[in-house]
C-alpha cells in the first residue's frame, strides 16, 4: 500500500494530471473509432468514458486538500446527464487549418449515448442540430446514430460531420502493429495520421531545408554534412510514416506508463528495418545478482536491425573525413553482435569510482574476432588523439596482447587513461572544478576505464575494474550462475512493459536515491534525508516489430511516491500553479 504525505500526493497528482490533459489519446479499437473518418488528421479516443472520469477524480483525490472540488462537481454533473453511456467509447476529431498552423484546430466530438432523446430533451433544435448552454457557451450537437452524438462549438461542422461507420479496418491498416499495441494497452491515447497532413508536413520540411545554408555558413562543411544527414533521416521518416501514436495508462496500484511510437507504411524502407521480434530480457541471465544503478539489455539479432546498423555505420564512415572510424574497426566491432547487457552496479564509495562496478556482456558470433578488433582499436586510439594533447589532455590507451588467467578464465587487461593536469591548471585559474578530480570520482585512480575483457558464456564480458573477485563474479554470471534473472523488483516493472522488446533499461530509484540523498542534503538542496527501502525500478522498453517503433516508459506507483517525497514542497513553484486567469481554480 502506498502511503503519501500531502505534498507527495499533490506532486504525483500534478504529474498524472499533466499526462491526462496534455496527452490526449486513442485506446484499443473502440466503437467510436469506427465512426471517425479514415482521413481524419488527428484523433483523440477514450475506450471507456466512465473510466476516464474516474481516473480524473482519482487524480483530484490524490491532491488532498489541494484538490479542486469543481472537478468532482463537473464529473458528477456529466455522470448525471440523462442518456449518457458511461461504458461507451469517446472520440474527438481534430482538423487543422493548412493555411494557419498556429490556429486552434476545429474539434468534433463523438459522445457515447444510450438514449439520444433523453440527452437532447429540453434543448433548442434547428435543422436537426441542438444547442446546449454550458457556462455561457453554446455546445451544438446532433444524433449520429449507432449510440453516438456529435458535439462541437461550430454548428456547421457538427451538422456536416461524417459519422457513418465502417472505418475500423482503414484505421487498423494506418495504425499498424505499434499503433494497435499503444491503443490496446492504454486508458487514453492519441494518433496522428501522416497522410492528410502531407501538405503541412511538406511546408515544414521546406523550412528545414532552407536552414541548411545557414548551418553551412555558420558551422562549415562538416556541420552542413551532419545537418544533411539529420534532414535525410527526417525526410525518410516523414515519407515512410503512416501514423504517430502516444498513450497513457494509469493504475493506482501498479503505476503510470507512457507510450510513444511511429508506424511506417507496409513495404516502405523504414518498415523493413522494423520487423524484429526481440527478447532483450533474456540477457539478465548473464549478469550477476547485485545492487545496481542502471541495467540495460538489448537484442540486435533481428535481420532488420542488422541491416539498419550496417547502413548507418556505412553512412557515418563516409562522413568521417579523418578515417578514424575505419581505422578503429568500428564496423567490424559492431558486426556479429546479437545482443547483450550492461549494468552499472551500485557503488558504496562513489567518490572513489562511480563506474567501478560497471560491467557488460555481449552475445557475439566471433568472440576471438571481437577481442582482436578491440585490441586493434586500443592500439590506434592514442594515435588519433594528438589534437587533445594541445588542449592539455593526454590519452593513454593499451590492451594486453596475451591473456592472464584469473580463476581459470583467460582475461585481457585494458586501460584508457586521460591525464588532464593541463586542463586542471586552466580550470583552477578560472575558479572551476578540477577535471582530474572529476575523472577520479567517475573512474577511480586510473583516471579512465580500466578492467578486463574475456570470453565467457556465448560471448564476451568486460569490467570497468581490475578487481579479480568482481571479474570472477561477472564471469560466473555469464555462464548462468547466480544471475540477475530472478530479480523480483525488475520483474515487477517488466510486467508493465510491452512484449517483444529489443531494448529495456531499468533505473534503480532506491539505490540512486540512497546514494544521492546524503549529498543533496549536504549541499542544502533538501532539508533532510531518510533512506528508502526496496523499490521497483523505473523502466524504458523499446519494440521494433510489425513495421513500427514503440517506446514505453513505466513508472511504478510506490517508486513515484518515494521520489516525490524527496522533492521540496516548493520545488514546483507552489502558488505558481494557480491559474492567472481564474480565482476559482488553484492547482
Amino acid at each position: 500500500m502506498l502511503v503519501c504525505t500531502k505534498n507527495t500526493r499533490t506532486k504525483i497528482a500534478g504529474m498524472m494530471a499533466m499526462g491526462l490533459l496534455s496527452l490526449p489519446a486513442l485506446a484499443g479499437t473502440p466503437a467510436a473509432l469506427d465512426h471517425v473518418p479514415s482521413d481524419a488528421q488527428a484523433v483523440v479516443v477514450v475506450p471507456n468514458f466512465g473510466e476516464l472520469l474516474s481516473d480524473i477524480n482519482m487524480v483530484n483525490q490524490l491532491m488532498g486538500d489541494d484538490g479542486e472540488p469543481m472537478i468532482m462537481m463537473l464529473s458528477a454533473m456529466i455522470r448525471g446527464m440523462p442518456g449518457i453511456n458511461l461504458d461507451g467509447s469517446f472520440a474527438a476529431v481534430l482538423a487543422f487549418d493548412e493555411n494557419d498552423m498556429e490556429a486552434e484546430p476545429e474539434v468534433a466530438i463523438l459522445l457515447p449515448v444510450s438514449d439520444f432523446g433523453a440527452f437532447a430533451e429540453g434543448h433548442s433544435e434547428a435543422d436537426g442540430v441542438f444547442g446546449m448552454d454550458i457556462g455561457g457557451s453554446v455546445i451544438h450537437f446532433r444524433d449520429a446514430g449507432d449510440g453516438f452524438a456529435v458535439l462541437g462549438q461550430n454548428a456547421s461542422i457538427v451538422g456536416s460531420f461524417d459519422a457513418a461507420g465502417g472505418n475500423s479496418a482503414a484505421h487498423g491498416v494506418m495504425l499498424g502493429k505499434v499503433g494497435g499495441r499503444v491503443t490496446g494497452d492504454n486508458d487514453i491515447s492519441v494518433f496522428i495520421n501522416f497522410g492528410p497532413l502531407e501538405t503541412l508536413v511538406g511546408e515544414a520540411m521546406e523550412e528545414m531545408e532552407a536552414q541548411g545554408e545557414m548551418v553551412e555558413m555558420m558551422g562549415g562543411a562538416e556541420a552542413a554534412a551532419g545537418f544533411d544527414m539529420m534532414l535525410n533521416i527526417v525526410q525518410t521518416v516523414v515519407g515512410d510514416g503512416s501514423a504517430l501514436v502516444g498513450g497513457m495508462n494509469f493504475d493506482l496500484e501498479t503505476g503510470i506508463s507512457y507510450d510513444f511510437g511511429v508506424q511506417f507504411k507496409d513495404g516502405s524502407t523504414s518498415a523493413s528495418y522494423l520487423q524484429n521480434a526481440g527478447n532483450s530480457g533474456k540477457y539478465f541471465d548473464n549478469m550477476p545478482a547485485m545492487d545496481y544503478f542502471f541495467a540495460s539489455a538489448f537484442d540486435f539479432s533481428g535481420a532488420g536491425i542488422e541491416k539498419l546498423v550496417g547502413e548507418y555505420l556505412d553512412m557515418v564512415s563516409k562522413l568521417d573525413t579523418t578515417g578514424m572510424i575505419d581505422q578503429m574497426g568500428l564496423k567490424d566491432m559492431m558486426s556479429g553482435i546479437n545482443g547483450g547487457i550492461q549494468v552499472m552496479g551500485a557503488s558504496d564509495n562513489i567518490m572513489g569510482g562511480l563506474f567501478s562496478n560497471t560491467m557488460y556482456y555481449l552475445d557475439v558470433d566471433d568472440a576471438d574476432g571481437l577481442i582482436e578488433t578491440t585490441q586493434n582499436m586500443y592500439a590506434g586510439l592514442a594515435e588519433n588523439m594528438g589534437e587533445l594533447a594541445e588542449l592539455g589532455v593526454e590519452i593513454t590507451a593499451a590492451m594486453d596482447s596475451k591473456p592472464t588467467a584469473i580463476n581459470g578464465v583467460e582475461a585481457y587487461g585494458y586501460s584508457f587513461g586521460m591525464d588532464m593536469s593541463g586542463l586542471s591548471d586552466m580550470a583552477g585559474a578560472m575558479g572551476g572544478p578540477n577535471p582530474s578530480m572529476i575523472m577520479g570520482m567517475v573512474f577511480g585512480p586510473d583516471g579512465g576505464p580500466s578492467g578486463y575483457m574475456a570470453k565467457a558464456g556465448d560471448g564476451i564480458i568486460s569490467t570497468f575494474s581490475k578487481d579479480a573477485e568482481f571479474f570472477s563474479m561477472v564471469a560466473d554470471a555469464a555462464n548462468g550462475k547466480n544471475t540477475m534473472k530472478g530479480n523480483a523488483s525488475i520483474a515487477q516493472t517488466a510486467a508493465m512493459m510491452p512484449e517483444g522488446r529489443i531494448s529495456e533499461t531499468y533505473m534503480a530509484a532506491d539505490h540512486l536515491i540512497n546514494t544521492a540523498g546524503p549529498m543533496l542534503m549536504m549541499f542544502g538542496v533538501i532539508p533532510e534525508f531518510e533512506p528508502v527501502g526496496a523499490l521497483a525500478p523505473l523502466g524504458i522498453g523499446v519494440t521494433a516489430d510489425g513495421g513500427g517503433l514503440g517506446v514505453r516508459v513505466a513508472l511504478p506507483m510506490a517508486t513515484i511516491g518515494a521520489v516525490m517525497e524527496m522533492i521540496p514542497a516548493d520545488a514546483f513553484g507552489g502558488d505558481e500553479y494557480e491559474d492567472e486567469d481564474s480565482d476559482d481554480m488553484d492547482f
